[in-house]
């Protein structure tokens, strides 16, 4: 199994311990902005450990409907990101009232969205692994 395949998984754990353990907020909040930090510069990874220009330029895959879906739900998963990261401010900032309960549904929905595309990122990412390929 390739350390990339691994990576990705352990980041589908810490997404789980995150909302398992939601109560405790250091945590959550520890745990989920070190799971978009991962995110975030995972493409960069994958950019320095892999022969892009061979495969993408010189095979054709550039003109691939899977590659640009893939970046796509990439760039989805960021502004899911982007807006649970307002969504969970708003909330602790608001610890009461009707606000608070807007906002951390908000934040609830937003959770099941990040877990959607986060595996169809996944899915659509180990659609494109070719076994044996130059890394």
């Amino acid at each position: 199994m390739p350390i990339t395949v691994i990576l990705v998984l352990c980041s589908f754990v810490v997404l789980f311990a995150a909302w398992f353990w939601r109560k405790q907020r250091r945590f959550h909040i520890s745990a989920m902005i070190s799971l978009m930090v991962f995110d975030l510069f995972f493409p960069v990874y994958l950019y320095l450990t892999h022969d892009w220009k061979e495969r993408l330029i010189d095979h054709g895959e550039i003109f691939s409907f899977l590659i640009w879906s893939h970046v796509m739900m990439v760039m989805i998963l960021y502004a899911l990101y982007v807006l649970q990261i307002m969504a969970g401010r708003a909330m602790l900032a608001n610890a009461t009232g009707e606000k608070h309960h807007h906002h951390r549904a908000e934040h609830k929905k937003q959770f099941v969205g990040v877990v959607v595309v986060r595996f169809l990122v996944f899915a659509s990412g180990w659609l494109l692994f070719v076994p044996g390929a130059t890394q």
